[in-house]
């Protein structure tokens, strides 16, 4: 029987190459050829040779049926930064990582990303990852796309199409980890199929199956149903731990690694969600990280009893988080990375926590569909970013309609019919050292939101999102941004923390550094080659990952966008529309025809706000051939197209 399954699960994977298609007589020269099945969203690399898979991944193709189906041939570069690690896509304003051309404007590349740096990436493109989210492009990695881009040389087979088999299985291996024959196993070891004696894979069945996780799930592992089937969760489960004692990473459960995952020293994990009645060694790992935060005082039992439940909600309270009392992963990581900025902070020395609560008004986007943050409390005001359904925000002030509000996507104003809003008490945990007067902080003052900070659990979900593996917790450092309140334009780096000592340096208002070590009044940063000393009530903290600073310098390619001159070119009926707003169910306001020259003055989330003959109003921006960047306008473009006098027919187009 066994065997049968697994005769059918390979035979089911082989539909996924189907037949080799013989490519144009180019191709056979190729080291590889490459099969894109928008079904299920996989990408295939095959060598030519074997015809074996040389690297699997999971993609995002285009919604809509925007990917082009059919067999291409990779053309060569037609912009020197493809195939490079930095990718500039205009007209969407993302960086993207090792672009390579397909056909016309359709590329592989990696998912997208707001600034060039991996801390950036876009998070909404990252939440739809192995879901059908651009406008056409193949989006990946950047580890996939750099596989592509460095080996799959011009003149390489490409083949799209849909398989009409959405394999889920698959799909759940390639979302955990990329097959890639390089690193030394054989495709069956990636699906997690063995016949070796006493061995436990995919298809195995039974007792010792059930019995595995239930201990991979105690040692915070596996989060699938105990159902005694090996199934793709397991096979993940079996490979983190793998991963976590550095051995070959297969999937498959041999019986010295069974014999080990039973052993007091097994490896854990916070992959599970850890609730009142539930024991084991990831418990353990807990109750210690929450006994250093100075919230468990119990003997730790590997227990999940009241006692934890009170510590996890003190914490979730000083986090913002919903306070339930409950650990998912995200809430143990970020209990796990606070410890250890407790043990780097203090060392050795002894130290106390004191928890101060006060009230927070905060609001959560209430409906399924994004909200959207705008500039302006006014539907007819730019978009500055689309809010996630559940994103926490803090409200700085409200009237009927509208509420102004901060996150860490930026502070702007969202409609209140998409929020809801909540009395929130909220709490900072200040630890103080016993010897010195250094002090370390969970949280933030209700001062300190209304004067900038983010929320701590919704800067720890931004980070987590821009790590698509393995999180790096000492990769999240805390800093500060100069605000003189008014008081001048810059404060004085002091040589120590006194205000008699020596003045090494002034730093100018608005400007951020990263904090050495905290103390009760002052903090010690580097400025300009220097260390010295700044005064608390002059700084906003906070927390971002190792590049945050070289990341808010920019680098030069995106910055200010400067209108640009356009043509339109729309669809087969000769016109395009021209709408009230950047939004799906913006009202037209009119249409444009083919040729008709404008300008450009922003382009954001596939959408262009133009201006033509003195009026101004919204673009999708595939209906528009946008210049360079290098050919700039210096004023309003005027109709150039004979015969468009009345080719924007409008009652009134928005002032602004």
């Amino acid at each position: 029987m066994k065997r049968q399954k697994i005769a059918a699960f390979v035979l089911a994977l082989a539909l996924l190459a189907a037949a080799w298609t013989v490519p144009a007589l180019a191709a056979y020269s190729m080291p590889y050829y490459i099969e894109v099945d928008i079904s299920s969203q996989i990408v295939t690399v095959y060598e030519t040779e074997t015809k074996d898979i040389a690297r699997q991944m999971l993609c995002s193709t285009g919604t809509n049926g925007y990917t082009p189906k059919g067999e291409f041939l990779l053309p060569g570069r037609v912009k020197d930064n493809e195939r490079q690690p930095w990718y500039w896509i205009d007209m969407f304003q993302r960086y993207v990582k090792y672009a390579t051309r397909i056909r016309g404007q359709i590329l592989f590349h990696s998912l997208p990303y707001t600034r060039k740096s991996l801390q950036y990436i876009d998070r909404q493109a990252l939440n739809e990852f192995g879901l059908p989210a651009s406008h056409g492009c193949i989006r990946l990695r950047w580890q996939d796309a750099e596989f592509i881009a460095l080996n799959c040389l011009e003149g390489t087979y490409v083949k799209i199409y849909e398989s009409g088999d959405r394999k889920d299985a698959l799909r759940e291996l390639l979302f955990q980890e990329c097959y890639d024959k390089s690193k030394g196993y054989s495709y069956d070891s990636f699906l997690g199929i063995s016949d070796e004696v006493g061995a436990l894979g995919r298809f195995s069945e039974g007792e010792a199956v059930l019995n595995l996780q239930y201990r991979l799930r105690d040692l915070g592992l596996y989060d699938g149903e105990l159902n005694g089937v090996y199934n793709s969760t397991m096979v993940n489960a079996v490979r983190m731990a793998q991963y976590l004692m550095d051995t070959g990473v297969d999937g498959i459960a041999t019986i010295p690694f069974q014999q080990r995952m039973y052993a007091p020293d097994a490896p854990t994990a916070m992959n599970v969600r850890l609730a009142e009645g539930m024991s084991g060694p990831a418990v353990r790992a807990l109750q210690d990280n929450l006994a250093v935060l100075r919230l468990y005082d119990d003997a730790p039992d590997s227990v999940y009893d009241r006692a934890v439940v009170d510590a996890v909600t003190r914490f979730q309270k000083a986090y913002a988080y919903e306070e339930d009392g409950v650990a998912s992963p995200e809430v143990q990581k970020a209990v796990a990375y606070e410890a250890d900025k407790l043990k780097e902070t203090f060392g050795d020395e002894d130290y106390s926590c004191e928890q101060v609560s006060e009230t927070l008004r905060l609001a959560r986007v209430n409906v399924p569909e994004d909200a959207r943050l705008r500039a302006e409390p006014s539907e007819k005001s730019n978009q500055l970013k689309r809010l996630p359904y559940g994103s926490m925000l803090i409200v700085l002030q409200s009237n009927d309609k509208w509420s102004k509000v901060r996150s860490t996507y930026g502070e702007g104003y969202v409609a209140n019919a998409l929020l809801a809003f909540a009395e929130r008490e909220i709490s900072l945990l200040r630890y103080s050292g016993a010897q010195d007067a250094q002090i370390y902080t969970v949280g933030n003052t209700a001062e300190d939101y209304y004067a900038g900070a983010n929320l701590p659990c919704e800067v720890f979900a931004e980070y987590l999102a821009t790590n698509e593996q393995q999180v790096d917790l000492e990769a999240l450092v805390n800093y500060v941004t100069v605000d003189t309140k008014g008081e001048g334009d810059a404060v004085n780096l002091r040589e120590d923390s006194s205000a008699d000592s020596a003045v090494l340096d002034k730093v100018e208002n608005g400007k951020s550094l990263r904090v050495l070590r905290r103390y009760t009044d002052w903090t010690q940063v580097s400025y300009h080659g220097q260390v010295g000393y700044l005064m608390n009530r002059y700084l906003n903290y906070w927390t971002g990952p190792e590049d945050a600073l070289d990341a808010e310098q920019g680098d030069g390619e995106a910055g200010e966008f400067t209108p640009r001159r356009a043509i339109v070119k729309c669809a087969a009926d000769g016109q395009a529309a021209v709408y009230d707003n950047d939004a799906d169910d913006a009202q037209v306001l009119g249409h444009l025809k083919d040729g008709v020259e404008l300008e450009v003055t922003v382009i954001m989330d596939g959408w262009c706000r133009i201006r033509y003959m003195d009026r101004e109003g919204y673009m999708i921006g595939e209906d528009l051939r946008i210049a360079p960047a290098e050919e700039k306008t210096e004023a309003p473009i005027e109709d150039s197209a004979e015969g468009n006098d009345e080719a924007l027919k409008v009652e009134e187009l928005l002032q602004e």
